[in-house]
């Protein structure tokens, strides 16, 4: 019986942590970032600013690499 409900309480818990939008793989380093895992973060909040940058133009913005001088 506390098997099933140590089983029930992490599945809950692993849950908890899922929002509505999807968060690509993590594990992408700064140099290897392509554009379109940096567009694939749709809103500022979960934009990775230590590989990506937010714009705010156009309209609604968008996470794209940083721009490179």
């Amino acid at each position: 019986m506390r098997l099933l409900a140590l089983v029930s309480l992490v599945g809950l818990v692993s849950a908890c942590g899922a929002g509505s939008e999807e968060q690509p793989n993590k594990d992408v380093s700064a140099q290897g970032a392509p554009d379109s895992w940096c567009r694939s973060y749709t809103t500022q909040q979960f934009c990775p600013k230590n590989i990506c940058a937010w714009y705010s133009t156009p309209a609604p913005g968008y996470c794209s690499l940083p721009a490179t001088e």
